[in-house]
């Protein structure tokens, strides 16, 4: 699993001049989440040129920075010299005019064997898989789900749980990811003593 992180600052702030009084002007909130959306769809985009699956590019705010994290994996897997050639195409793009104003840092990785799940589109695609699901509010009395994908749409997804079938809708759903199993520890077994014959 591979990772590169790395400050990258965009343009300084411009004044901006000759806007007229009556415009409706966008909350500081609204232009940043639009800022975003545009980034992360272009980082996308740059993902994809290089040959490499977008599993996810969205900031965070994390200590009062924002941090451009992109998520990269290909079938072969993602080294570190895979991280940074994505992360100098992106460097490339933030420098640039079209990245707009802003300073970020920017963080690439592979998602790891416990990919993370995004979409109704990653549910679909590891179907059948075991998945584990933390929503925003409990549903059947939890908020830790931990089962097997069975089915989902465009609303929901349908896990496969020991105590049967759970439907989580996708708007409840906090934290997603897929489960590997394989390294936990075992219990050790019982030491019999002699057996009478």
């Amino acid at each position: 699993m591979g990772k590169d992180v790395r400050q990258r600052g965009g343009r300084d702030g411009e004044e901006r001049r000759g806007s007229r009084v009556s415009e409706p002007v966008p909350s500081p909130s609204l232009r940043r989440a639009e800022v975003f959306r545009k980034l992360s769809g272009a980082i996308a985009e740059i993902v994809t040129s290089l040959g490499y699956e977008c599993v996810n590019a969205a900031p965070v705010t994390e200590d009062g920075r924002v941090v451009l994290r992109v998520m990269i994996d290909s079938l072969g897997g993602i080294n570190l010299g895979d991280c940074e050639k994505v992360s100098r195409a992106i460097e490339r793009f933030l420098d640039s005019d079209a990245a707009g104003e802003g300073r970020y840092y920017l963080e690439v990785s592979s998602p790891g064997v416990e990919r993370p799940l995004f979409t109704p589109v990653d549910y679909e695609r590891f179907r059948g898989r075991e998945a584990r699901i933390k929503t925003h509010e409990p549903v059947e009395g939890r908020r830790i789900h931990v089962g097997f994908i069975r089915a989902s749409d465009g609303a929901s997804v349908t896990l496969e749980t020991e105590r049967g079938a759970e439907i989580i809708a996708f708007e409840t759903v906090a934290r997603a990811s897929l489960v590997f199993r394989g390294l936990e520890p075992q219990k050790p077994e019982k030491k019999r003593g002699p057996q009478k014959i």
